[in-house]
């Protein structure tokens, strides 16, 4: 890297780290204990996710139960013959979760969830008043059923936020107009999804039998 490339990523990144609304992250459920990935056969549901969003999910749900379960995770469009109605219901019953078995075959089943629940910003925002307010918001519910014994063994709902608060200027001066100085970067509602789900996954991981 040349000298004045490095010197534009040095002042991107500055510009980057003193404008970027940090999100944060709850978990309304936070008592879950983990689950135990030694034996059985896995299958992720698809994710009831936006289309723009869904792939990326669906790419990194696999990836970390692949790294706990190996080769008994499938995917369900990956699997032929399966009796499986399209969607299934968050928090489901016996009668439901007797049905999933006698369908797939299977002894767990992974259910997620995600939502935009606001989106007033984009990634990159210019010229923002000192009075505008607003936040970007997102959750992701991820359920894990025992079909054995007919059971949800495991059940996580995180919400991601990133916002703008109306702020005072510090000293009473006129404010700056360049482009560089009015520059506010926010994480958009689907990384925030992204990252909820890395949240629920870190989550598993340190509670799981492995």
């Amino acid at each position: 890297m040349n000298k004045t490339k490095l010197i534009c990523s040095i002042t991107f990144l500055f510009i980057f780290l003193s404008s970027c609304s940090k999100p944060s992250f709850l978990f309304l459920t936070p008592k879950q204990t983990g689950v135990d990935f030694t034996s059985g056969k896995w299958l992720l549901n698809e994710i009831d996710a936006p289309k723009n969003s869904k792939d990326r999910l669906t790419d990194e749900s696999m990836k970390f139960f692949r790294k706990n379960l190996g080769e008994r995770i499938s995917y369900i469009h990956d699997v032929n013959g399966l009796l499986v109605p399209r969607k299934i219901p968050l928090n489901p019953n016996k009668t439901k979760l007797k049905e999933l078995k006698e369908g797939t075959g299977f002894d767990f089943f992974i259910n997620i969830s995600t939502k935009k629940n606001k989106s007033d910003f984009s990634t990159i925002e210019l010229y923002q008043s000192d009075s505008e307010t607003g936040k970007n918001e997102a959750s992701v519910i991820v359920e894990i059923y025992d079909l054995n014994l007919q059971q949800i063994i495991y059940s996580q709902n995180v919400v991601g936020i990133t916002r703008k608060e109306a702020s005072e200027p510090m000293w009473q001066t006129e404010k700056s107009d360049k482009l560089i100085d009015n520059i506010a970067f926010y994480k958009n509602s689907n990384q925030l999804m992204t990252k909820a789900l890395k949240k629920i996954f870190k989550d598993i991981d340190k509670k799981s039998v492995k």
